[in-house]
């Protein structure tokens, strides 16, 4: 194993944090799915847009849902291999592996085409945003079943937070060697990829997993210079989707040398603020604070994971208070994104987007605010 300070040396998101001399952190995208709805791909559109790339018009809208975040002032740009295969199994069904290194490789492709085109036209010395490929939960390719941990499921489905996710371990294992393979990783290196963002974790098996499979590459992400951040998506302040303790999880991937960064994301905005306090005095107990602290909430709607009901138009809807707990549909305006997301770099985040329902718009107005500080808590 290399040591820590060679480890550091080539670790890509550390090393911007340090030519950082006027923002106090680094600026992540929002919601591509999100961005892709804005663009007018309906929701399955946009949720099966990475294996459709072959349509012009999709592979049109996926580029400029990236440019539009790089134009809103991003450091981080995330690929759209978030979703690569097929809400393929019923709760406690077989896996059945497929192959999905095409699909990466495209979408790899076009966010590095995106970022070139980015560069060119913009020709202003702003540093080359790096690039995150991201890689999803386990979860989203079980039939029925939404990732996010603010969601409502349909009355009488309970599998939804069944620890381990009701499968045998092997197939947790099994899906994530198929989105970390050689091949796509050194494709990814040629791409200039700069981070593994495994993304939306809410199980403390899946979460060990993780980091065995991380660890079973670490040869292969050293040589490309590839880091990983690993975050997670939260019911409350204590626990991640599936019961397990965020402390636990946290622990975990203190341990883990392939991972450089931990947070949260998918999660409400709200919890954001304690959970960095969390996981910040997890990795002080772990002697782990050189890992980066990454935080991207969704907008604080909850996703209704069931049929609409009547009156219902989308599946994202923001839930009020009261006996009733009524739903009304659309963005709300009852928190500004960017006046949280300040707080949470005073915490001392270190990467800081948005997930889903969060704008190009919204992170541009965070961007703004963010762009001309000194750095405070980032190092």
């Amino acid at each position: 194993m290399a040591n820590s300070e060679t480890e550091s040396d080539i670790d890509p998101l550390k090393r911007r944090l340090e030519h950082l001399h006027t923002q106090p952190c680094l600026i992540l995208d929002g919601g591509l799915g999100t961005a892709l709805n804005e663009l007018g791909l309906n929701e399955d559109d946009a949720w099966e847009a990475p294996k459709r790339l072959a349509d012009k018009h999709i592979r049109e809208c996926v580029k400029r849902a990236h440019l539009d975040f790089l134009e809103s002032g991003v450091d981080i740009l995330t690929t759209n291999t978030y979703h690569m295969g097929e809400r393929m199994i019923e709760f406690g069904a077989t896996y059945q592996d497929f192959d999905v290194n095409q699909v990466a490789i495209e979408n790899i492709t076009l966010a590095k085409e995106a970022i070139d085109e980015f560069m060119v036209k913009k020709n202003d010395g702003r540093l080359r945003p790096l690039m995150a490929m991201a890689v999803s939960s386990f979860s989203t390719v079980i039939k029925g079943r939404a990732e996010t941990a603010n969601r409502e499921v349909a009355e009488g489905v309970d599998y939804c937070r069944y620890e381990g996710f009701g499968v045998e371990e092997h197939l947790l294992k099994s899906y994530f060697h198929s989105r970390l393979t050689d091949v796509i990783l050194r494709h990814a290196q040629q791409c200039q990829v700069g981070v593994l963002a495994i993304e939306t974790l809410g199980d403390g098996a899946e979460v060990g997993v993780v980091c065995e499979v991380l660890e079973s590459k670490g040869e292969v992400l050293r040589d490309a210079g590839i880091s990983a951040w690993v975050t997670l998506t939260c019911s409350d302040t204590e626990t991640v989707d599936t019961g397990a303790s965020v402390t636990h999880c946290v622990e975990i991937l203190a341990r883990c040398q392939q991972v450089s960064g931990v947070g949260i994301n998918c999660t409400e905005p709200h919890l954001i603020a304690p959970l960095i306090d969390k996981i910040k005095g997890v990795l002080r107990d772990c002697n782990a604070q050189d890992k980066l602290v990454v935080v991207y909430p969704n907008s604080g709607e909850t996703y209704l994971c069931r049929e609409l009901e009547e009156g219902e138009t989308e599946h994202w809807a923001w839930r009020r208070g009261g006996v009733e707990e009524e739903w009304t549909s659309g963005v709300g305006e009852e928190w500004r994104f960017e006046e949280e997301a300040m707080k949470w770099v005073e915490q001392g985040a270190q990467v800081v987007g948005g997930c889903c329902r969060i704008t190009a718009a919204q992170i541009a107005n965070f961007a703004d605010r963010v762009k001309g500080q000194k750095p405070k808590q980032c190092h």
